[in-house]
């Protein structure tokens, strides 16, 4: 039987937008009886919100005043009570890195999650250690799969985890705008939209298609002073984009956007020209459609969505155990304040034989956390010698993503020991790049006899390839 199940109530979802200027959030309730309900009328109403956040509280998505932002999210959940929900919360995207990648459509699911991982490793220009990162698969092709992979700086999730735990918030997923705005805005059917979405001090052009991500830019707003600033920056993603996906490309502004036609059987969403304010928090709403279990889509949490919906559960569990301690607790005391003085007889007469078992109780003590101290220094002086045996992998790594250029992604690593032939696998965009990669290899301080085998000469574009390599100096692995 789970206890857990039964002593916490299943909690609603609560989609909410913040940012620099404004929160806003949207939720799902039973519409009242005496509504007169239309064939297209959703049994639900959705509610929305919208408060203005004190100025200067964000500037440019980051968190600049926490406990400013604490109490405008304190007052919202307490006047609308919306502590009930989970929370699936839509930040601004200026600092937020996203890119697609593809890979070979022959590569199954643990392949592809190691040639995800190595991508990070090689392709991402960002420091790994310092960013969160999440990927999901977009969209399957006749000849590849493409993946979506987002990086944020710890930094500035943890700032916004905090405010969250400190305004008491249960949040599942966090998510870009454009995460949320791909489930509920209007496109053409098969067709690539390029849509312009001005914030606060930055612009952000991004480009979707059948409400899938295929690219993103966030341009502050010091490098485009003026509309025709503006358009000349348009015009160069849109030749770009249409040169690489080799189609016309549709432009619209993020303010004329509209949601969904799905949509419409929730009436208080049909407001005409202002409905685009609405696309970001129905948008990360809409996320609830997908149980917790099956929930992939990318969240820069530090945890999946699934363990933080399990975490949230957790810790509601914890808190009414707490409670029902306080109250026992109190039972107890009150109950043990009638016979105190009957204890107290009782422990001043066998005051000394508690004393003397405290002491035996002492020594025996004493004697088992010496013998724990030793265990431990034998553990660690083993785990020593484990560590100056075991190569630092890390070093090689490092070594070949610092020689990684745009165009070369890498889908495999394998080596089976420091003094044998290593070799890394991939696919190259041109002959011209994997000659130029090849070249970096041999000029690395770290790596010999790097072999590049010629195949495929007839394929001009994308092409794979299989480069082995020895290590000039194995000891350097090694911890000494």
């Amino acid at each position: 039987m789970n206890f857990l199940n039964l002593l916490t109530k299943e909690k609603h979802i609560l989609g909410v937008e913040i940012n620099d200027l404004v929160i806003r959030a949207a939720y799902l309730r039973p519409r009242k009886n005496n509504y007169k309900k239309g064939l297209n009328i959703s049994n639900n109403e959705i509610i929305l919100i919208e408060e203005l956040i004190p100025s200067g509280t964000i500037v440019d998505g980051v968190i600049v005043d926490k406990i400013l932002l604490s109490k405008t999210l304190k007052n919202i959940w307490r006047r609308e009570k919306l502590y009930k929900f989970y929370t699936v919360v839509s930040i601004p995207e200026d600092n937020i890195y996203s890119r697609v990648f593809s890979f070979p459509k022959t590569v199954n699911e643990d392949h592809l999650k190691q040639a995800v991982e190595l991508a990070i490793d090689f392709q991402l220009p960002v420091k790994k250690e310092d960013m969160y990162i999440g990927w999901e698969k977009s969209e399957i092709l006749d000849n590849s799969n493409e993946v979506v992979i987002s990086a944020i700086s710890k930094k500035i999730i943890d700032d916004y985890t905090n405010v969250f735990e400190l305004s008491g918030i249960n949040v599942l997923a966090l998510e870009s705008h454009i995460s949320s705005i791909t489930r509920t805005i209007k496109l053409d059917k098969d067709k690539t939209a390029l849509i312009t979405k001005k914030n606060q001090n930055s612009i952000t052009i991004f480009s979707l298609k059948n409400n899938i991500f295929k690219f993103s830019r966030t341009i502050p707003t010091l490098y485009v002073k003026d509309d025709e600033s503006l358009v000349k920056e348009k015009n160069k993603v849109k030749e770009s984009l249409e040169s690489e996906f080799k189609e016309k490309i549709n432009e619209l502004l993020f303010d004329e956007a509209q949601i969904k036609e799905s949509y419409s059987k929730y009436p208080e969403l049909n407001s005409g020209k202002s409905s685009y304010k609405w696309l970001t928090s129905v948008g990360a709403l809409i996320r609830r459609e997908k149980s917790n279990n099956e929930d992939l889509q990318i969240s820069l949490l530090p945890i999946s969505t699934a363990e933080a919906y399990e975490y949230q559960r957790t810790k509601t569990f914890i808190s009414l155990i707490r409670n029902i301690t306080i109250v026992i607790s109190i039972f107890f005391v009150a109950s043990s304040s009638l016979s105190y003085s009957y204890l107290f007889s009782i422990l001043q007469s066998t005051n000394n034989k508690i004393i003397n078992i405290q002491t035996q109780n002492i020594s025996e003590d004493t004697s088992n956390k010496e013998k724990l101290v030793q265990r431990i220094n034998i553990l660690a002086l083993t785990s020593q010698a484990i560590l100056s045996n075991t190569p630092k992998w890390s070093i090689i790594i490092n070594e070949i993503h610092s020689k990684v250029i745009d165009g070369i992604i890498i889908s495999s690593f394998n080596a089976s020991s420091v003094s044998e032939v290593i070799s890394i696998t991939g696919i190259a965009r041109t002959r011209f790049l994997l000659n130029q990669f090849k070249e970096n290899l041999q000029k690395s301080d770290y790596l010999a006899d790097v072999q590049l085998p010629i195949t495929n000469l007839e394929q001009k574009a994308d092409i794979p390839y299989s480069i082995s390599f020895r290590i000039k100096d194995p000891n350097m692995l090694y911890n000494k």
